[in-house]
């Protein structure tokens, strides 16, 4: 695979082989749908920083924000430079990486659209408190209890493993990720700096999901 020897130099270390889907069923594993931001492994394009494209079968790690691929031995890799890694396609989805994670992108004009970051947050042991993000390797079945933003989340008490799924709503324009904010709303917009006062004079607030925020920011580009 291409994809392997174009990232030969960069590869960071091997993970312990993964099932894939349908293959595990163990309660203590973390759904695929949730620990990658793709559901399942994808054809797709790296683009990296001073360096030409690679492409592979390819994922990416919500829980620590990694790029993943399949080695040409089924092996489940992650590279080693992540910041290297300026932009990633996978089948038709876009995401851009910015500050250490991974967004995706949900283009409004040729420069600006909506940037989404979802974050999964575990524990490893919730007696102990010993909270943080970790890898998911053979010890997934440890697992017991999930935070986000500091506070423990009982998603499903019938599962021994919970976790917890954020999602952040962001703005992007060209390769930079800013925050959804009235400020940036005005330096992304200057021409509507009176229509975005007139937005928030009404008490209505910042969009919360990435169909209000594109419906929203639609509406000054025209």
């Amino acid at each position: 695979m291409f994809f392997s020897r174009r990232l030969r130099l960069l590869l960071l270390l091997s993970l312990a082989p993964l099932a894939l889907r349908g293959q595990e069923t163990s309660a203590g594993r973390i759904p695929d749908e949730d620990f990658y931001l793709m559901p399942a492994f994808g054809e797709g394009t790296v683009y990296l920083r001073g360096q030409g494209p690679a492409a592979g079968r390819i994922n990416i790690c919500a829980v620590d924000q990694t790029l993943r691929f399949i080695d040409d031995d089924g092996t489940e890799l992650s590279a080693a430079d992540q910041d290297a890694i300026t932009r990633v396609q996978i089948d038709t989805v876009w995401f851009l990486r910015s500050g250490g994670a991974f967004y995706r992108m949900y283009p409004v004009s040729s420069e600006i659209g909506i940037a989404l970051r979802r974050d999964t947050k575990v524990i490893r042991d919730a007696k102990k408190g010993a909270y943080g993000m970790t890898d998911q390797t053979s010890s997934i079945r440890q697992y017991s209890t999930l935070y986000t933003d500091g506070a423990a989340q009982q998603l499903n008490r019938n599962q021994a493993a919970n976790y917890a799924v954020s999602e952040t709503v962001c703005l992007y324009c060209r390769d930079a990720v800013v925050k959804l904010s009235k400020a940036n709303l005005k330096k992304l917009f200057p021409d509507r700096k009176d229509d975005i006062d007139a937005y928030f004079k009404s008490g209505k607030a910042l969009p919360a999901t990435v169909d209000a925020a594109r419906t929203l920011i639609s509406s000054w580009l025209q």
